[in-house]
């Protein structure tokens, strides 16, 4: 990269919402004749004289045969230096790397110009202080018998046989269903089947189908279950729905014994009891992790404010909408969409890539300030752990086999744990 001069350059500074900043700047003299020399000899590279080899013909000639290309150099060369030499006097904040520099030469003289530069600098990151977290206190879920049980039930289900039976439903059935949106005309379920319990559908779907019989088409509307929590009552939106009943079964479930237990790969039943316990015990201890670190992004998120680049914004949406839209069966969905509906949705996307963003850079300060270290062997481990979920767990992949990208959500997800822990062992706990 060519190396600029440095002139003397009078700067007003304006810095806008959004990480703009607006420049205007005043060049001498001295850097116009300078940008001029640039410009001539740029030219003079690139052109080919009758009786000259290239770059030799003599500057005179150039300056008359091609004033038009020098003119638009020239212009280029006194935006350029009068940029750098700006950047370099008031020591700007550094380019969004994908800001594009907006100028606009308002005023030319041999002795002068004036220049109007625009660009998107990088968020200005406020430095993190764990100790004002306050960790809420979570009680930590012990799984019980009940839930032991059912995990069994719901096993055993794998292997069940499910029998057509010609009669009113009643509970405990198991029926096979259309579930339609009548608002929007779009097909929710297809040919999906449902337990006909409390645990096995909500409340307001159990009433209407009780007593139904195959081939009946039922309208209702939506509900809210009662033992939702008053923030998902308040946000749950009821829907007239059209439910038609496929298939109505009964379920025949093997029993809970050593044969069993071979099938699922435990040598007997209370191995296989054990298997459970300890998995829904984890799962447990992963909620109940998941739910401090929501913790401390809410922290980050809350305490922490500063803007984002627009155009880092616009393309993190684009990106995310682009994601939704590549499932079939969502842009069906968004394109039934009514207008109050989709502006929801674009609203509610515009929160989720905004919060990402935030988290992304509050999460890279906390490392960079702290000095955290991120060893290859834990990306790779990482890496294979998230390609090894995406592929359905059958086997454990090589990592020269793994795309790059999924190193590169390797290296998010373990950036972001780093930042969770650190906060987590700083924070004060009085």
């Amino acid at each position: 990269m060519d190396k600029h001069k440095i002139f003397k350059v009078e700067v007003k500074i304006e810095n806008k919402p959004h990480c703009l900043i607006e420049l205007e700047v005043k060049a001498p003299k001295e850097l116009i004749q300078e940008a001029i020399k640039e410009a001539i000899n740029e030219v003079k590279k690139e052109v080919s004289l009758p009786g000259f080899r290239k770059g030799k013909a003599p500057i005179e000639i150039i300056q008359k045969k091609y004033s038009h290309s020098i003119l638009e150099k020239k212009e280029k060369k006194i935006a350029d230096l009068s940029f750098i030499s700006a950047h370099t006097q008031e020591k700007l904040p550094a380019i969004h790397p994908g800001s594009r520099i907006i100028f606009n030469l308002k005023n030319l003289t041999d002795d002068e110009a004036t220049i109007f530069f625009a660009y998107e600098k990088e968020p200005e990151i406020p430095t993190i202080d764990p100790k004002l977290f306050k960790l809420k206190e979570i009680k930590k879920h012990e799984v019980t018998d009940k839930e032991i049980d059912e995990a069994l039930r719901q096993m055993r289900f794998f292997f069940a046989k499910f029998i057509s039976v010609e009669r009113p439903i009643k509970e405990d059935d198991y029926i096979i269903i259309d579930l339609d949106s009548v608002e929007t005309d779009q097909r929710v379920f297809s040919d999906t089947r449902f337990e006909v319990s409390e645990k096995g559908m909500a409340n307001w779907m159990k009433e209407l189908v009780l007593g139904a019989n195959v081939g009946d088409v039922l309208h209702g509307i939506s509900k809210a279950d009662e033992d939702l929590t008053q923030e998902e009552k308040e946000k749950f939106e009821p829907k007239k729905v059209k439910v038609t009943i496929k298939k109505i079964e009964e379920a025949e479930l093997p029993l809970l014994d050593d044969q069993l237990a071979n099938k699922v790969g435990s040598k007997n039943v209370e191995e296989m009891k054990s298997f459970v316990k300890n998995m829904l015990t984890s799962r447990s201890e992963e909620g109940y992790d998941k739910k401090i670190r929501e913790q401390v992004d809410h922290f980050l998120l809350k305490e922490y404010k500063f803007d984002i680049p627009n155009s880092l914004l616009h393309t993190e949406i684009e990106s995310r909408k682009s994601s939704y839209l590549a499932d079939p069966l969502f842009k069906q969905q968004f394109n039934k969409m009514s207008e109050d509906e989709k502006k929801s949705f674009e609203k509610d996307l515009e929160k989720h890539s905004k919060d990402a963003l935030r988290i992304f850079y509050l999460t890279r300060k906390i490392i960079e300030d702290q000095n955290l270290k991120i060893s290859e062997d834990e990306i790779t481990q990482e890496a294979v752990n998230l390609y090894y979920k995406q592929s359905g767990g059958v086997k454990i992949p090589d990592p020269k086999n793994i795309p790059k990208d999924v190193f590169a959500l390797a290296l998010s997800k373990l950036c972001l744990k780093k930042a969770q822990d650190y906060i987590l062992e700083h924070y004060s706990k009085t």
